[in-house]
């Protein structure tokens, strides 16, 4: 989850790290360079996730 604090985002820019990468299970408020921090959508597993849920399949096979 990005949960950064208001200087993050500059933090992360001016840091030696190549990248961050984070889900959108939880917005990033402000501006942050895309460059440096890559989002990754959860969409798709959470939409299989309920679909096993609901047709009684296993969930723990979607993280093999």
């Amino acid at each position: 989850h990005p949960v950064f604090s208001d200087d993050a985002p500059d933090d992360l820019t001016n840091c030696g790290f190549k990248e961050v990468i984070v889900t959108d299970t939880v917005p990033i408020f402000g501006k942050y360079n895309k460059n440096k921090i890559k989002v990754l959508s959860v969409a798709k597993l959470f939409a299989k996730a309920i679909k096993n849920i609901h047709t009684g399949s296993s969930v723990s096979q979607l993280f093999k």
